[in-house]
């Protein structure tokens, strides 16, 4: 597989993270410090807010790994697998 390839698996992982992980609730709890006032506030919107607030968490805390195997000297494919990895492992843990 091609780095663009794994990538767009590591977003899609990450996008089932932000809605089966049980930080959504922590975040939608959170609603008044981070949901703008000219945004209408209805159940949809803060959860469609507070997932894509734990989608974004789980692809950059993900990414630490990645970078860190890069960085050790694996190269972009290792490090996009690695990457994958991380958001697969998150995303188990998520389920669990």
């Amino acid at each position: 597989m091609t780095p663009q390839n794994l990538f767009v698996a590591t977003v899609g992982l990450c996008l089932v993270n932000g809605l089966v992980s049980p930080m959504l609730g922590l975040v939608w709890m959170l609603h008044p410090v981070w949901m703008p006032e000219m945004v209408p506030l209805t159940n949809e919107t803060v959860f469609y807010g507070a997932s894509l607030i734990v989608s974004t968490s789980t692809l950059l805390l993900s990414a630490v790994p990645a970078a860190i195997a890069e960085r050790a000297g694996l190269g972009l494919d290792k490090a996009m697998w690695v990457w994958l990895g991380a958001a697969g492992l998150l995303l188990l843990i998520g389920l669990g």
